[in-house]
């Protein structure tokens, strides 16, 4: 494991300081290297963040699984590259994409006698070797149900045991697999037999830290792309990532786009602006939306909260959760509770329309934002939302899906507005039975305890 060294005081004394955790032996995003320092595109890029923004930064490399513990439990500020999934949104909020990974499928060359499909079924015996804690932990659960599956702390643990002959395949990033193979001589024993799954890696700090967050973002726009462009270069163009005989296929097709240059070139120019355009809106939407729901995620709701309630005449707040959704969980099980609540936020995306404002805050609580409404339609909105969502049958034995909602209504516009009435009305509701909405509508923002107090 490699800490930074003088981690505690000098956070404390700089607070602006980060402390970025990854993985100790993911060659070539981050690793500890052979003198003991931490390398790789992740490292390399953060520090580069560092250079431009003026913020100290250190690594804390550890096994992939404790690196996300280290974020979870406040050793690290931030989580320094990883794929976004479904579980661990739960607990992280994202930042914008760094690069693009490929998840590939390998397996021992001396196993191809058998048809791949054949193998993955279960028919005969195979081991599969993952990183725990990892992506392709889950997908390999999911995936292949039939076939044995072996975890590693790491990929360095993990592809040694597959050159020992302990393990007949393994899921790994193209680039990761690729780095490996060439500082081995049992390089020709693994091939790539299927395209898994591709991703952005991003950056990742707990929930909640949206300042942040914030800066996070603001700082690696700072980070221009001819300097991102040198750090991929230094690795990703070299023969410890990309299999030898790369060099000899770009050779020729170099050749032949320098006779071809003149044709190819508006074309090659105009599917680049597309691929480019495409990226755009695909890291736009990852940052803006809840990937279970389609709605508002948390980062995006809040960052529009502000604007809208300071920037009209009247505001509508309302919260809502999901009646003794724990009692679901518990009865059904969580995969039915990630059922439950897209369902839910998609009965109550065709109530609320645009321009209102929907997005789900937490597990399965949801808020919305609706602007220059009057109180007759916030009425009417509360109670179609709970219709809509009452109307969901997803349970054979007619178990109900229901919401507790408060409704706060503003007459006039204020940057001083918050969940905080809201919230407090949608508890009424509870105490009052469950499946109903509470109303109340303000012409001046309330005073809270701690100011009738000061």
């Amino acid at each position: 494991m490699f800490v930074a060294p003088l981690y505690a005081s000098a956070h404390q004394n700089n607070p602006e300081s980060l402390v970025i955790a990854n993985s100790k032996a993911w060659k070539p995003f981050s690793f500890i290297n052979e003198n003991g320092q931490p390398d790789g595109i992740l490292v390399d890029y953060w520090r580069e963040y560092s250079r431009m923004t003026g913020t100290p930064v250190t690594f804390l490399l550890v096994d992939w699984n404790e690196s996300l513990q280290a974020v979870k439990d406040g050793r690290a500020d931030v989580h320094g590259g990883l794929l976004w999934s479904r579980e661990r949104d739960v607990y992280l909020d994202y930042g914008q994409s760094i690069m693009r990974v490929e998840t590939q499928l390998f397996i021992n060359r001396n196993r191809l006698n058998i048809d791949v499909a054949e193998l993955l079924s279960g028919k005969h015996s195979f081991v599969l070797g993952v990183v725990e804690g990892g992506i392709e932990h889950s997908f390999a659960i999911e995936s292949y149900p039939n076939v044995a599956v072996i975890t590693f702390d790491n990929n360095a643990d993990m592809i040694a045991a597959a050159f020992k002959g302990e393990i007949d395949g393994f899921i790994a990033e193209r680039q990761v697999a690729h780095f490996y193979f060439h500082s081995s001589k049992a390089n020709l024993q693994f091939t790539s037999v299927k395209h898994l799954y591709s991703g952005l890696l991003r950056p990742a700090t707990s929930q909640g830290h949206h300042d942040l967050l914030t800066r996070l973002m603001h700082g690696m726009a700072s980070v221009s792309n001819e300097s991102k462009q040198k750090i991929f270069s230094r690795w990703m163009y070299i023969e410890t990532v990309y299999p030898n005989y790369l060099i000899p296929i770009l050779t020729a097709a170099f050749v032949i786009a320098v006779f071809s240059y003149m044709i190819l070139l508006r074309i090659t120019v105009r599917s680049k602006t597309k691929e480019l355009e495409k990226a755009n809106s695909e890291l736009k939407y990852l940052s803006e939306t809840d990937q279970l729901t389609g709605l508002s995620n948390r980062y995006h709701f809040y960052s529009q909260f502000s604007n809208r309630v300071a920037n009209n005449d009247s505001v509508c707040i309302m919260l809502f959760d999901i009646d003794d959704f724990k009692t679901i969980n518990d009865t059904y099980g969580h995969q039915v509770g990630d059922v439950v609540i897209r369902s839910v936020g998609q009965a109550a995306l065709k109530v609320i329309k645009s321009p209102h404002l929907i997005g789900r805050i937490g597990g399965e609580e949801f808020a919305v934002v609706c602007t220059n409404i009057d109180i007759a339609q916030a009425k009417s909105l509360s109670e179609r939302l709970c219709h809509s969502i009452r109307a969901l049958v997803l349970f054979e034995d007619q178990t109900r899906v229901t919401v507790s909602l408060g409704c706060a209504y503003y007459h006039i516009a204020s940057a001083d507005i918050s969940l905080s009435e809201a919230d407090s009305l949608m508890y009424q509701a509870k105490a009052k039975g469950k499946d109903q909405f509470v109303l109340a509508q303000y012409w001046q923002l309330p005073l809270h305890d701690n100011e009738k107090t000061a």
